[in-house]
């Protein structure tokens, strides 16, 4: 069975890996994920931020708006993973990246609110991988002065290639794999804090919302 874990997401099974396809422990990621970090904090940054009023105060008409009320942007980053079962061939360092957009909108099973993402990251054999997912968010107490919420993604993997494309569910046949991951977070204003756990991997990420 597949172990994964995401912000996003990122999947592995408890097989020996070969030091020869595994980068060490503690390596930081390379230059593609680098850049894809630069650019996915661009493209946050330009679509939260807020619309310019006109020079007599007036404001900017709805349509020109880049969010709807309600709509945020949120960058997270996961800079690690945690294996539970032990393996000294795995790459822990996976750098996770995700941007994803958040609204009231389009919910159901009682939730509070949806959430669409992508997210670009190392799996854990060290290989770039891209994930677009979608998911519901609960919020459930108060504390801290912020939001406890609980959250459930599904989605798409790609990036698990030889010799380990039958690591996930349907990519050897379809190129792409399935992944189910639950989290817990805490949202205070724009900065929040989730945990997720899939498989037997456990994440730890930081996160930033945009509003309009």
């Amino acid at each position: 069975m597949p172990r994964c874990a995401t912000a996003a997401t990122l999947c592995d099974m408890n097989e020996p890996v070969s030091r020869a396809h595994s980068r060490p422990v503690g390596h930081p990621a390379y230059a593609p994920v680098a850049h894809a970090v630069a650019a996915l904090a661009s493209s946050a940054a330009l679509a939260g931020a807020a619309p310019a009023q006109a020079q007599d105060g007036a404001q900017t008409p709805a349509h020109t708006q880049r969010l709807a009320p309600g709509d945020r942007l949120r960058l997270a980053y996961t800079p690690r993973v945690f294996h539970v079962t032990h393996d000294a061939d795995y790459v822990d360092w996976n750098h996770i990246v995700a941007l994803e957009w958040l609204t009231p909108r389009h919910t159901f099973w009682g939730a509070d609110r949806t959430h669409f993402g992508i997210s670009l990251f190392d799996n854990s054999y060290g290989q770039f991988s891209q994930s677009a997912y979608a998911g519901l968010e609960w919020d459930w107490t108060r504390a801290l002065g912020g939001d406890v919420f609980l959250s459930l993604s599904a989605g798409l993997v790609h990036g698990y290639k030889e010799p380990y494309e039958d690591k996930l569910p349907l990519n050897s046949a379809l190129g792409v794999g399935l992944t189910l991951v639950p989290a817990i977070g805490w949202q205070r204003g724009p900065l929040g804090f989730a945990a997720s756990l899939s498989g037997s991997a456990f994440a730890l990420r930081i996160s930033y919302a945009f509003d309009r």
